[in-house]
């Protein structure tokens, strides 16, 4: 995803989860509340990135094939997780951590650059997460191991979102989460350039000749999903990114998807599987625009949320 921009608007900025988070408003989002949200974010990434060795992620791989105890809020998103695998049958897939590393993305990217000497033999990455409500144990298949990325930084884009609205009475508050936004109160207008995410105010400053203006409405979520930002090649020459294709055990297409839903979390689960089948385009009812490089295409919702 390409990071957002806000123009003529007061941002507080901060880095987080490998990007530069935002919280764009008219000036009425206090210092101290945009601490609390900072803070509230580097929690939740202390919890779920798969890049500390101290989080609950890695606990839970570390520990793969056993049962592992963990906080409330990690079990709702874990929930989450497996309700999203159920609904794109397997498309969306957070078992695949050690698909990824097998291709090369083994740290961050702030840490270190993706790449292996040689490219895994491609395998489908499949299996399902154990949830116990009762005792709040959860338990991943032996071999496997999780990366909640997206879905983990929509989730936290999410409830940011909530807690500036309650902290803030300001008529205008947009978070940004390294391009995937979460209008927390107002409608925004966001223009969108192939082949990622800027949110920039009209009229003060016009996009590129490419972007198209949209209208996205208080309490929606945007995502931007594709092979952009974290692509590298490998030792042996051969191209990878970090959108895995999970039935192929490999990189998926070259491809962008952008998709505006109900909240951050549901627009990055579907504009993820949108970017590995740009042909489900036609399934989607949600405001939604895939390209490969070469051609954009869009759905109905989306052109009804174009403003000239």
């Amino acid at each position: 995803m390409s990071n957002a921009q806000t123009i003529a608007r007061p941002a507080w900025r901060w880095p987080a989860t490998g990007t530069t988070w935002q919280i764009h408003h008219l000036g009425g989002v206090s210092a101290a509340a945009a601490r609390t949200i900072a803070a509230t974010v580097e929690r939740d990434e202390a919890r779920w990135s798969r890049f500390r060795p101290s989080s609950t992620v890695a606990r839970i791989n570390q520990r793969a094939g056993s049962a592992v105890t963990v906080d409330a809020e990690t079990f709702r998103l874990l929930g989450e997780c497996r309700l999203w695998t159920d609904r794109t049958g397997g498309v969306f897939q957070p078992l695949i951590g050690a698909t990824l590393e097998a291709w090369g993305y083994r740290a961050s990217v702030l840490d270190a650059e993706p790449g292996t000497p040689r490219s895994p033999a491609a395998a489908p990455a499949d299996g399902e997460i154990e949830l116990d409500e009762g005792t709040l144990r959860v338990c991943i298949p032996a071999g496997t191991q999780l990366d909640l990325g997206g879905i983990a930084k929509g989730w936290m884009a999410q409830r940011a979102a909530r807690l500036v609205a309650m902290l803030s009475a300001d008529e205008q508050i947009l978070v940004d989460a390294g391009g995937d936004l979460a209008a927390a109160r107002g409608d925004h207008q966001i223009a969108v350039e192939r082949p990622g995410l800027h949110s920039l105010n009209r009229p003060e400053t016009p996009a590129g000749d490419a972007a198209t203006w949209l209208t996205v409405y208080e309490g929606e979520g945007v995502a931007t999903s594709g092979f952009g930002r974290r692509r590298w090649v490998n030792g042996d020459g051969v191209h990878a990114h970090h959108l895995i294709d999970p039935a192929a055990g490999r990189p998926g297409p070259e491809s962008h998807a952008t998709v505006i839903a109900g909240s951050v979390v549901a627009a990055d689960v579907l504009a993820k599987v949108l970017a590995l089948h740009p042909e489900s385009l036609s399934d989607l009812a949600v405001p939604a625009m895939v390209t490969d490089g070469r051609a954009v295409h869009s759905t109905p919702a989306w052109d009804g949320r174009v403003s000239a």
